[in-house]
C-alpha cells in the first residue's frame, strides 16, 4: 500500500526535475582560466547556482591561467563523462588542441566570455560585445568633454594579446580616440598581460614622461588597485571636480570600481553582465548535451556612471 504514494512522489519529483529544465542524467563540465577577479568569481557563482536550478550534475575545474594544465583538464572532463563542456580560456588560441579532442569524443563545447581561436569546433560562445560597451565609455567621455571644453593625454592600458576581449576593447577605444584625434591625444601605451604590476610600473613611467596626462583607459577593474597606487604615489590621485583628477574609465563591473564611482574617483565603468553570462553557459551547455540549438549569447552590457550609479541598482561584484 505503501508503495503508490511513494511512486507518485517519485513521479512528481522527476516531473519538477523536467520542468527546471534537466531531465535527462547530464553532467555539464566547467574549465576556469582562474578565479582572479570579482567578474569571474561572480560568474561561477552564477554556473553553478543554475547548475543547481536544473538539476544537472557538474564537475569544474580551475587552471590558475596554465594553458598547459587546462588542456590536460578538459581532457579528463573527457574521459570523467561530460555531456558538455563549458571553457572559460585563459588562451583562446592555446586552447583549441583540447576543444579538437571534444570534437572528436562528440562533446559539445560553450566558450565561456572568450572566444576559441580557429580549427575549433564550438556550439556557442557567451560574451559581451566588447567593442560596443568601450565604443559608449568613450562616447560619454567625449560628450563631456565637448560640454566642458577639455582635451586629454591619454594612458591606454592594453590587455593581454592572447585574449580576444583585449584586443575587441582595444578596437573600441582606438574607434573613437582616432575619429577624435582633437580630444584624445593618446601619449602612451601600456601591454600588461592583465599583470598588475605591469600596469603599475607602465602608469608610473607613463607619468615621468607626460606630467600632464589627465585620462586613464583600463581595459579591466583587475589593474584598477594597480592604477590608484600609481596615482596615489604621484599625487594625482583626486575626485571628480577637482582639477587635478585624472579621468579613469574602466571595464568589467568590479565593486572595487563601482566603489570608485560612488567616492567621485572614478568616471565610468562598462559592465558585463556576470550573472547573466554564468546563466547563459550553463542553459547553453544543457541544450547542447540534449542536441538543441543554442541561441541568443551576447550580453549587451552597461554602464555606470556617478550620474545613474545610484539608481541603476548595480553594486559591483
Amino acid at each position: 500500500a505503501s508503495e503508490a504514494p511513494a511512486k507518485a512522489a517519485e513521479d512528481d519529483a522527476q516531473a519538477a526535475t523536467d520542468a527546471a529544465g534537466g531531465g535527462e542524467d547530464i553532467m555539464i563540465g566547467i574549465s576556469m582560466c582562474a578565479i582572479e577577479s570579482q567578474m569571474w568569481a561572480e560568474y561561477q557563482t552564477a554556473m553553478h547556482k543554475k547548475c543547481d536550478e536544473l538539476g544537472v550534475k557538474y564537475t569544474e575545474v580551475i587552471a590558475e591561467n596554465d594553458v598547459q594544465k587546462q588542456n590536460q583538464q578538459i581532457e579528463n572532463l573527457i574521459s570523467s563523462g561530460a555531456n558538455a563542456i563549458i571553457i572559460a580560456p585563459a588562451d583562446g588560441e592555446a586552447v583549441v588542441s583540447a576543444i579538437k579532442k571534444c570534437n572528436e569524443a562528440n562533446v559539445p563545447v560553450i566558450m565561456a566570455n572568450r572566444a576559441a581561436g580557429e580549427g575549433a569546433e564550438v556550439a556557442g560562445t557567451v560574451t559581451s560585445d566588447n567593442i560596443a560597451m568601450v565604443e559608449r565609455e568613450m562616447n560619454y567621455v567625449m560628450d563631456q568633454a565637448k560640454k566642458d571644453g577639455k582635451t586629454y593625454k591619454v594612458i591606454k592600458l592594453v590587455g593581454s594579446l592572447t585574449d580576444v576581449n583585449a584586443i575587441a576593447r582595444d578596437t573600441g577605444f582606438k574607434n573613437v580616440a582616432d575619429a577624435n584625434k582633437d580630444i584624445f591625444d593618446v601619449v602612451s601605451e601600456v601591454p600588461t598581460e592583465w599583470k598588475g604590476e605591469l600596469a603599475l610600473s607602465g602608469v608610473l613611467s607613463a607619468f615621468e614622461a607626460n606630467p600632464d596626462i589627465n585620462m586613464i583607459f583600463s581595459p579591466s577593474d583587475a589593474l584598477l588597485p594597480s592604477i590608484i597606487s600609481a596615482l596615489q604615489q604621484i599625487d594625482k590621485f583626486y575626485p571628480i571636480g577637482d582639477e587635478k583628477h585624472v579621468t579613469i574609465v574602466t571595464f568589467d563591473g568590479a565593486k572595487d570600481a563601482v566603489d570608485q564611482i560612488k567616492a567621485g574617483y572614478v568616471d565610468i565603468v562598462s559592465v558585463q553582465d556576470a550573472t547573466n553570462q554564468g546563466t547563459l553557459c550553463v542553459e547553453a551547455a544543457v541544450a547542447a548535451a540534449k542536441g538543441e540549438p543554442v541561441e541568443g549569447l551576447v550580453d549587451p552590457g552597461f554602464e555606470v556612471t556617478p550620474e545613474n550609479v545610484d539608481t541603476v541598482g548595480f553594486a559591483g561584484y
